[in-house]
């Protein structure tokens, strides 16, 4: 029983120290740090309830009789008390980001625009894999493309309610197009698993949600990833519109890599580069002529730094062995420098030259991120601040590590609402536009 003791204690000692100091320059180190730190940290609330009653069950039955049980005891406390204090400071996580969409003029949702469900903040918490909101239905499996034997769907999330219901002023709902995360790499994400706390919380307000497949490395090479997303934005302009969805009005998000995707989106509106490919079959007619620009993107903890050209990732080594997966070609090789710089957001924003066609964007980055360093983002909405017109709106989430928001927490209910903030704001300024 004493091992047992020890054992439990000592791990949730090491879970408290990852949360406050995960290994950054280590990438197999950084990878553990970011599913114990997801896990224990957005979880803090629920977990350390259940350590507590463990680990007074050790007591009850005598383990504490010596000098060491008596030591692991007091750093298990001192421990205790820092998961209380990390607690405590995801109440006041999304701050900055308040802050931020303040001092961009972004206008405070109203009190009667958010839906019936955000009144239950602590109910969702307490269910923190329970995604789908009551007034939400998914059309899964739609096909959008046919590309060398590999078939790409999607899925759209919108509001059971009919249209005229909805809390939006006209009956062309706002679209957002949602792009997954994973590395780019098979295996590594899916549309089923990510995004869903926003996708639902968007519908639920009466936008209609795409959460798309794209083909993945190692198997499709760059920019076939990005290809794909251009393909699902056409599909979104020419069959939208039976889903209730306004064409001329779309969003999109991702998360780590698919942050990166919703970024270079806003980069690389136009570009015939990433719109024509051989041997794609689109069930809308071909698209290389048409109009690839969205209206804002949203990017949380995205690869801004794709190949660390700038500097500005955790680690070279790290970032160039994985960049050869999607990728395969010579980074070294300078007559390969202009495609490893085409899945570079940093480089591509460095290098783009006509700020009328960057929408506004918002970055979103964890302070404790050890997949993605935060200068990525930070860097990134420097250079947009240099070259756009529009909103750029960069902001720190305290404590968070990577992949922060794929479950329901304290900290990731909080950035939510100020994420929809920003969307909502976006689509009322469409509005008066136009």
């Amino acid at each position: 029983m004493t091992a047992g003791y020890i054992t439990i204690c000592l791990l949730g000692i090491a879970c408290t120290w990852n949360l406050y100091h995960p290994p950054f320059k280590q990438a197999y180190r950084g990878i553990a740090a970011f599913i114990i730190g997801v896990l224990c940290g957005e979880l803090a609330l629920l977990l350390l309830p259940i350590h507590l009653f463990i680990v007074g069950y050790f007591l009850i039955n005598g383990v504490v009789n010596g000098f060491w049980t008596g030591l692991i005891l007091f750093l298990t406390f001192i421990s205790w008390c820092a998961q209380l204090t990390y607690i405590v400071n995801s109440m006041l996580s999304s701050q900055p980001l308040t802050q931020a969409l303040d001092q961009a003029g972004v206008e405070r949702l109203a009190p009667d625009t958010n839906n019936e469900d955000r009144s239950n903040f602590w109910s969702r918490i307490l269910k923190p894999f329970s995604f789908r909101l009551n007034n939400v239905s998914c059309q899964k499996g739609i096909i959008y493309k046919t590309v060398d034997g590999q078939t790409l769907k999607l899925d759209i999330y919108q509001q059971k309610e009919p249209l005229e219901k909805a809390n939006i002023e006209t009956k062309a709902a706002p679209v957002l197009l949602y792009m997954h995360g994973g590395g780019l790499l098979q295996y590594g994400g899916t549309r089923f698993g990510q995004g869903l706390p926003l996708l639902n919380e968007l519908a639920s307000l009466g936008w209609v949600c795409v959460s798309i497949d794209y083909r993945l490395s190692p198997r499709n090479q760059w920019p076939a990833h990005l290809i794909d997303c251009k393909t699902a934005l056409q599909w979104i302009k020419q069959n939208i519109e039976a889903y209730g969805g306004n064409p001329d009005f779309v969003v999109t998000a991702g998360d780590s890599a698919g942050g990166q995707l919703s970024a270079l989106m806003a980069l690389t509106a136009n570009n015939p580069q990433f719109q024509a490919e051989p041997n794609a079959q689109s069930l809308s007619h071909t698209y290389k002529d048409e109009n690839s620009q969205i209206q804002a993107a949203i990017c949380f903890y995205g690869v801004m730094d794709f190949c660390n050209l700038n500097n500005a990732s955790h680690s070279s080594d790290a970032g160039r062995l994985w960049s050869k997966a999607v990728i395969k070609a010579d980074f070294h090789d300078p007559d390969n420098l202009a495609l490893f710089r085409s899945a570079n957001a940093i480089a591509t924003a460095s290098e783009h030259s006509d700020p009328h066609t960057i929408p506004d964007c918002l970055l979103i980055h964890g302070t404790k991120d050890s997949l993605i360093a935060i200068e990525e983002s930070q860097l990134l909405a420097e250079k947009l601040s240099q070259v756009s017109e529009n909103k750029v709106i960069f902001a720190k989430v305290p404590g968070a590590q990577h992949a922060f928001n794929m479950l329901r927490s304290i900290r990731s209910e909080l950035v939510l609402a100020e994420t929809v903030r920003f969307a909502q704001d976006c689509h009322r300024r469409h509005q008066e536009r136009f």
